[in-house]
């Protein structure tokens, strides 16, 4: 049979999924090896696709990538050792007549949520990811909205401050994903539990502590939640400002708060927002880590039938 692997890579694992059509038939991962500047990444996948291959017939591979994609091909990705290697030339020396697609990981995650999960039934929303860091994406009218130079959906840089307190990664000062993100909220319960009683000196100090402690009443745990519902509902009114969607769908580990994050992010992103945007949809994502394969295997499948 003709099939396409969608492949997410991630810092620490790549998942790579085999299509038929629409439907996922395997999937698997393997460790990321970073080592000597990421070289070893795309031949352990070809390893594995070829292995994962069988008699079949490969018609597209989609590759989804931590980092901006410049021109369709290029990517920049500091968490791999990455500095604009082209993907589309690799991939294609090894596998010349198939179709291929590459996409930021966010983005292919919200193009798997648009058509699989949490916003199926919406035509234009904003996905975003909390997990180590914030990633987004943005469809409009059903089409992925890239930008330029493949940075559109990067919601995790908006500024949220303005004493330079927090340097992230991206090289600026307070960017949304210093707060809002896992890592976020865990720097900043690690600050508000000096000298002051809390159960979190009593564990480790996780994003996942700190909600189930909050949602039992935890002053400081409490705190540090309020302090992430208000730095990032105030990025996400910034864009719903801009960009007028349906609804807001979140994912990402921290999304495994439920109810409880949502509830109040929804309820401070509409005291935030200008008035005519007010009561836009907030929905949790549903794929998991099974998003950017479904996006991914979507984007080529669109590619194959363009043609």
């Amino acid at each position: 049979m003709k099939c396409v692997f969608g492949i997410d890579i991630g810092g620490t694992d790549i998942k790579i999924g085999k299509f038929y059509n629409d439907e996922l038939v395997l999937k698997t991962s393997i460790k990321t090896n970073r080592s000597d500047d990421g070289i070893h990444i795309f031949p352990d996948i070809f390893k594995k696709i070829d292995e994962l291959l069988g008699d079949d017939i490969l018609e597209g591979i989609g590759v989804g990538v931590p980092g901006p994609v410049l021109e369709n091909s290029i990517v920049s990705s500091k968490n791999l050792g990455w500095d604009k290697i082209n993907i589309l030339e690799i991939i294609k020396n090894k596998y010349p007549n198939i179709a291929i697609s590459l996409l930021n990981d966010a983005n292919a995650a919200a193009v798997g949520e648009m058509i699989r999960g949490g916003a199926v039934g919406y035509h234009s929303f904003i996905f975003i990811t909390l997990g180590t860091g914030i990633g987004g994406g943005i469809i409009i009218d059903d089409e992925l909205i890239e930008g330029n130079t493949g940075s559109a959906g990067e919601i995790g840089h908006i500024r949220v401050g303005f004493n330079n307190e927090r340097l992230c990664k991206c090289g600026l000062f307070d960017c949304v994903e210093q707060y809002s993100s896992a890592t976020g909220i865990v720097h900043t319960a690690n600050i508000l539990r000096l000298n002051r009683e809390t159960k979190l000196n009593e564990v480790e100090v996780t994003s996942k502590n700190i909600f189930d402690y909050a949602k039992l009443g935890d002053e400081v745990a409490l705190e540090a939640v309020n302090s992430l519902v208000e730095k990032l509902s105030t990025a996400l009114a910034a864009v719903t400002n801009t960009v007028n969607p349906e609804a807001i769908v979140v994912g990402g580990g921290v999304s495994k708060a439920g109810d409880f994050l949502i509830d109040r992010l929804e309820k401070r992103f509409n005291e935030l927002c200008f008035f005519s945007v007010r009561g836009t949809k907030f929905a949790l994502a549903k794929l998991g880590n099974d998003a950017g394969m479904y996006g991914t295997n979507y984007m080529v499948r669109k590619k194959l039938n363009a043609n």
